[in-house]
C-alpha cells in the first residue's frame, strides 16, 4: 500500500481552517450553508458608580450608611438575559481589607443587541462601634468602601471615601497647635546670623483649606504688639478621616538683630483654641563667657511640684534685657521646655503648652539666665530640682 505523506504546511492550514469555522459558529451564521449557530452573549459592564461618593460615620457608636450602586451594561450582539451581582462590600484601610459588609446584591438584566441600561442597587451598610474606632484612628483619607459587580463575563468596581465625625462634609476645625524649634527646643538662644526654623504640629478635625500665618515680633517692635508682622502666609489642603494631624515648617527665622523675638502660628477656624502658643528666642552676638551661679531665684523651691499655678520668680539683674527659664532632664544639657520673657518681668507661669512637654511622674532640673541688650549672658542661677506630678 502506497503511504500518503501530508506536508507540514497542509496540516497547519487544516488546523487554522478548523479554528476559523469554530469562530464563525460562535459568532453567528455560516453564510450560504443555511446553518445558524446560537450566539454567545458578549455583554459588558461599562461602569459602576456609587452615591454618595463620601460618607461620614459616628466617632463613637454604630452608624448606618445608605448607598446606591449604579451598574451600566452594554450588549453588542444579541438579545440576552444575564445576572448582575456583587457578593459583598469591602471596607479597606490603607489598602488592607478590615471587614466585609452587607450581603449579595443581585438583579437580572435583559438587553437586545446594541442596547444599554443602568441597574440601581440600594442597600444600608451597618458600621459597628469597633469599626468606627478603626476609621477614626486611620490615617487621613485612607478609608474606602468598595463593591465589585459582575455580569458573569466582565466586572466593574466603585468606591466611596469614609470619614469619622463630620468628615469632608463638615467645617474644618483646628483643635490644637504645638510649636517647637527644629532642634526640638521650646525656647532658644541663637547666635546672631545662625539659621533656625520653627515647626507647628496641628491637630484638626474634618477637612478643608488651612489658612495660617507665621507671625513674629522682633526686638525693634513693641512687646505689647498683639499680632506682630507676617513672616509667611500658609495655604494648605488638609484631609482627615476623623482626628487629623499635620506638620508646618516655618521659613528661616530672622536672627540679624540682637534681642528677644516672639513667634507664633495663627490660623483661621481655631475655635477650639483659647490661646495661641508663642515661641520665644533670644539672638546674641557671637559667644560669650557665662557667669555661673550668680543669679538668685525666689521660687519654686528645690524639689517643688509644678503646675500651671507654679510661679517662677527671681531677683532683678541690673542691665538685663531678657530672662530665660530653662528646663532639662536631670544631668542633660538639652532644653525640653521653658520660656523667655522681657526684663520687665521678674516672674512667670508656664503655659499648658510648656507643661505638656514634661512627663507626669518625672523630675527635672531648671535654671534661669539673664541677657543684656548686647546679647551677653550676664547672670545664671544654679540648677534646681522640680517634679511634674
Amino acid at each position: 500500500m502506497k503511504q500518503s505523506i501530508r506536508p507540514t504546511w497542509f496540516c497547519a492550514l487544516k488546523h487554522h481552517f478548523r479554528l476559523a469555522i469554530k469562530a464563525v459558529l460562535v459568532s453567528g451564521v455560516i453564510s450560504g450553508a443555511g446553518l445558524t449557530a446560537p450566539m454567545v452573549a458578549e455583554a459588558n459592564v461599562t461602569s459602576v458608580t456609587v452615591t454618595p461618593q463620601r460618607a461620614n460615620v459616628n466617632v463613637k457608636g454604630a452608624s448606618a450608611l445608605s448607598l446606591s450602586w449604579n451598574v451600566t451594561r452594554f450588549e453588542p450582539t444579541a438579545l440576552t438575559t444575564v445576572p448582575v451581582s456583587s457578593t459583598n462590600a469591602v471596607l479597606q484601610i490603607n489598602g488592607s481589607t478590615v471587614a466585609n459588609l452587607g450581603g449579595t446584591l443581585l438583579k437580572q438584566s435583559s438587553l437586545a443587541a446594541a442596547q444599554s441600561e443602568t441597574l440601581r442597587f440600594s442597600e444600608v451598610l451597618s458600621i459597628s462601634p469597633a469599626l468606627a474606632r478603626k476609621i477614626a484612628e486611620a490615617p487621613a483619607g485612607s478609608v474606602l468602601i468598595s463593591r465589585t459587580f459582575t455580569d458573569t463575563q466582565t466586572t466593574g468596581l466603585a468606591r466611596l471615601s469614609v470619614f469619622a465625625g463630620t468628615g469632608q462634609g463638615g467645617a474644618l476645625s483646628i483643635n490644637r497647635i504645638d510649636l517647637r524649634f527644629d532642634n526640638d527646643a521650646r525656647t532658644d538662644v541663637i547666635a546672631k546670623g545662625d539659621t533656625r526654623r520653627a515647626i507647628a504640629e496641628i491637630n484638626f478635625r474634618s477637612s478643608g483649606l488651612l489658612k495660617g500665618e507665621w507671625r513674629i515680633i522682633d526686638p525693634s517692635a513693641s512687646l505689647g504688639s498683639a499680632r506682630g508682622r507676617i513672616l509667611q502666609v500658609v495655604r494648605q489642603q488638609i484631609v482627615s478621616s476623623g482626628q487629623g494631624r499635620t506638620r508646618i515648617v516655618s521659613p528661616a527665622l530672622p536672627t540679624a538683630k540682637n534681642g528677644l523675638y516672639l513667634l507664633t502660628f495663627s490660623v483661621e477656624d481655631a475655635d477650639g483654641i483659647t490661646e495661641l502658643p508663642v515661641l520665644r528666642y533670644f539672638v546674641l552676638e557671637g559667644t560669650t563667657n557665662r557667669l555661673e551661679d550668680n543669679l538668685t531665684t525666689l521660687s519654686p523651691g528645690n524639689g517643688a511640684r509644678v503646675s500651671q499655678d507654679t510661679v517662677f520668680s527671681w531677683e532683678n539683674v541690673p542691665g538685663a534685657l531678657a530672662y530665660q527659664v530653662e528646663i532639662f532632664n536631670p544631668g542633660h544639657s538639652k532644653v525640653v521646655s521653658g520660656k523667655v520673657v522681657s526684663a520687665k518681668d521678674l516672674k512667670l507661669k508656664l503655659s499648658a503648652f510648656s507643661l505638656d512637654n514634661l512627663t507626669s511622674g518625672e523630675s527635672y532640673d531648671w535654671r534661669l539666665r539673664a541677657f543684656d541688650k548686647e546679647g551677653r549672658v550676664i547672670g545664671s542661677s544654679p540648677r534646681q530640682l522640680i517634679y511634674m506630678p
